[in-house]
């Protein structure tokens, strides 16, 4: 039955897995988890098989697995690829001894991920983090996790300026579930972004947020806010800051106030803005909320604490400048904010 189902799914079998997903919203589903593909997740929940698309998964675990492997996935889901190299290292070759394959290939991608994600956060062994990408990617073509690690590939190869063949890493993606194709258009977007290619930027930013989506398809809709902020960063680019700063309040406006990881990256790109027309005791308030208010995704706060370094220096206090960087560097040391910081380069 489950080479069967892995076969209809374009995917790849396991041997009824005990496991559970974790959902982006709405009850995590445990049961045995039957086959995986780029596209959904099958799972029998006490008798009864369900299909559960990929873009409404957040995390796959498995019952079995070794705790080492549990914490290095949390760590790369964190980005703290050095902590997950660390986590990976403590686990034994006994505990892997008769393992599911899908565990196996878990750990695999995990050994994968964190050497790609150390390499593009830190911009350093960028061949040796593309080919373990590479590798994974050749052997597991079928796996859950070909989206994001598409993704990590085209990160890879935009940190080498490779930026044309970034932009085609993410092709897979665009023959993927909705979420996937707005991420897609919107990353391109990202990356003529930094190759301060603004006017193409923005129409990729402005493409994602018009590709149809279910209203109810909360992830869609996050991808959706992303491409919105990364046109707001292009008005901010193009001299045009008092039309990002509408653009994002409007945002902030429309989002529920529960919604941190959201508010977070909106209050930075309404950081951004505020700089480009001169009112920085507004950015630092902007800033502020996120480091204090809007805090929970790692990579935001950093950013925030990078601009309030810069910022409180430029006010005349010190010691509050030096507490960000202190901060910045002690919390988030894998950050690319913390070694722009620290190699002292403009924002």
């Amino acid at each position: 039955m489950a080479a069967v189902l892995a076969a209809w799914l374009g995917g790849q079998a396991g041997a009824e897995v005990p496991g559970r997903l974790f959902l982006g919203s709405g009850p995590t589903i445990s049961g045995n988890i039957i086959a995986v593909s780029p596209m959904a997740v099958e799972i029998d929940v006490r008798g009864e098989q369900q299909t559960v698309p990929i873009e409404r998964i957040r995390e796959v675990t498995f019952t079995a697995e070794p705790q080492s492997l549990k914490a290095a996935r949390v760590a790369v889901m964190r980005g703290q690829a050095a902590q997950a190299i660390d986590d990976l290292a403590k686990i034994e070759p006994a505990e892997m001894e008769g393992a599911e394959q899908l565990i196996v290939d878990e750990l695999a991608f995990l050994k994968a991920a964190a050497l790609g994600g150390q390499a593009a956060a830190s911009g350093e062994n960028l061949a040796a983090g593309e080919k373990a990408v590479r590798d994974y990617l050749g052997k597991h073509a079928q796996s859950h996790h070909v989206f994001p690690m598409q993704e990590l590939l085209a990160k890879l190869l935009a940190r080498s300026g490779k930026f044309a063949d970034a932009a085609a890493a993410l092709a897979p993606l665009d023959r993927g579930p909705p979420a996937y194709r707005v991420r897609a258009t919107a990353t391109r977007g990202g990356l003529f972004y930094e190759q301060k290619k603004y006017d193409e930027a923005l129409r990729e930013f402005t493409a994602a947020g018009q590709i149809t989506t279910d209203p109810k398809d909360t992830a869609s809709t996050a991808q959706k806010r992303g491409a919105e902020f990364g046109a707001a960063r292009c008005f901010t680019r193009q001299g045009k800051g008092a039309d990002a700063v509408a653009a994002v309040e409007r945002i902030v406006g429309e989002t529920d106030p529960d919604d941190v990881e959201i508010l977070g990256q909106a209050y930075n790109v309404l950081g951004d803005a505020w700089q480009s027309v001169g009112k920085e005791q507004d950015a630092i308030i902007a800033y502020l909320t996120v480091s204090l208010v809007y805090n929970s995704v790692g990579e935001t706060r950093a950013e925030a604490l990078y601009n309030l370094a810069q910022l409180w220096d430029r006010a005349k206090y010190p010691q509050r400048a030096e507490e960000a960087r202190q901060e910045l560097a002690s919390a988030y040391p894998d950050s690319p904010w913390a070694r722009k910081l620290a190699a002292g380069k403009g924002s």
